[in-house]
């Protein structure tokens, strides 16, 4: 992954229209066995772009089969994952701030109740070429790139809110009557760099589970156990404080949530097959 930022110098006056382009990141084929593994962002929504090839995503609450030509919404404060590692998979993502759309919560683009993937159809190579822009101007950073990539952020905006967002086929996320299971997970995502032991759950008076029926239940909806689901928050978590911020590999463990920074570098290559120290050099330019 190849991630661009607009400098912080650069202002941009926000509105209901106009929401401010942030960064923009490349996702190669060889970069399907470092996987950006469990995260979300607080102010920020994504969009991302499959440009070649399929795979799966995890987004909230469920697993989705992306391909190209599909266009991904990921609303801000919403846990997802992107796991392309058996499958030969490119993307854009581009991350915006400053999103508030009528009747939505700020941060959302689309409903959270609404099925995140959109085809963009005979629109795809024009989105295409919008994304491949902003990343070649951003990355040359001519005379004036901050503004010159803005505007090509603003025309794709009202080309998805005119012609991709507006198509209303896609299929209401199901409602899940395992209401105690998902209150344990937002529960999770919430407090992921706390201690969390899922046999304490019996005598939890809030949610007094079986904690073999939650484990089983979890996994079976989440695709991972809920210690697997953890370890890959905390991960992902991170990823992107190494990708943003300059805080020590051991800062960064105790942050998310890890008591030994030494376990944290071994989960860390376990699952995104770099050590911290080589992610960081590979992912910040």
């Amino acid at each position: 992954m190849h991630q661009l930022f607009l400098p912080k110098s650069f202002t941009q006056k926000f509105n209901e229209n106009n929401p401010c382009f942030i960064y923009i990141s490349q996702v190669n084929i060889e970069d399907r066995n470092h996987p950006r593994t469990l995260h979300a962002h607080s102010d920020i929504v994504e969009l991302l772009l499959v440009t070649e090839g399929k795979g799966e995503i995890f987004i909230d609450e469920r697993e989705y089969l992306v391909e190209k030509g599909d266009l991904v919404v990921y609303n801000s404060d919403v846990v997802h994952e992107e796991f392309f590692k058996n499958e030969a998979v490119s993307s854009y993502c581009i991350g915006l701030k400053g999103v508030q759309e009528k009747g939505l919560r700020p941060g959302a683009l689309i409903s959270d109740q609404e099925m995140p993937i959109f085809k963009t159809r005979e629109n795809f190579n024009i989105i295409k070429n919008i994304f491949e822009t902003c990343f070649l101007v951003l990355e040359q950073r001519q005379l004036n790139y901050a503004t010159i990539v803005q505007q090509f952020f603003v025309t794709l905006v009202l080309l998805l809110k005119s012609n991709i967002l507006q198509n209303k086929n896609n299929m209401k996320k199901k409602d899940n009557k395992l209401a105690i299971v998902q209150d344990i997970k937002l529960y999770m995502d919430e407090n992921f760099t706390q201690e969390f032991k899922v046999k304490n759950l019996e005598s939890n008076p809030r949610w007094n589970i079986n904690s073999f029926y939650f484990a089983h239940k979890f996994k079976e909806l989440y695709g991972y156990s809920p210690i697997e689901y953890l370890q890959r928050r905390r991960i992902g978590e991170a990823q992107t404080q190494l990708i943003t911020t300059k805080s020590s590999v051991t800062e960064i463990a105790h942050k998310v949530g890890f008591n030994s920074s030494a376990y944290f570098s071994t989960l860390f290559k376990k699952i995104v097959s770099l050590s911290p120290r080589e992610y960081r050099d590979r992912y910040v330019k």
